[in-house]
């Protein structure tokens, strides 16, 4: 049996940072570009705008740098706020990871043998 858990940071009632918007992110960074990151992960562009608005909105910080079209196109690239954003979540969502199926081990497992 194993333990599955979700983190989600949550701010006035709404979502400010999950593993989803983590994700989004990544793939920003990767392809360079909100609109090729969305569909890449099957979403509106609206959608993942709405997503990178909110979470800055909750979070109080820019995570894009944004250049719309032009000759050579628009594009994104992180802003150095949401390389810490994306590096703070994974460290703590690891450290979780490794207490919540230590905790898990410990409580199921002493059951077992009592």
């Amino acid at each position: 049996m194993k333990v599955k858990f979700k983190i989600w940071f949550e701010e006035n009632g709404g979502v400010a940072f999950a593993e989803g918007r983590r994700i989004l992110l990544e793939a920003v960074d990767r392809l360079g570009s909100l609109n090729a990151a969305a569909k890449e992960l099957g979403m509106s562009y609206r959608a993942a705008w709405g997503k990178i608005k909110a979470t800055e909105k909750a979070l109080g910080i820019k995570l894009l740098e944004v250049t719309t079209g032009g000759k050579g196109g628009g594009g994104a690239t992180l802003t150095s706020e949401a390389e810490e954003l994306i590096l703070k979540y994974q460290k703590y969502t690891g450290r979780m990871t490794l207490l919540i199926e230590k905790e898990f081990k410990r409580i199921f497992e002493n059951e077992k043998s009592q």
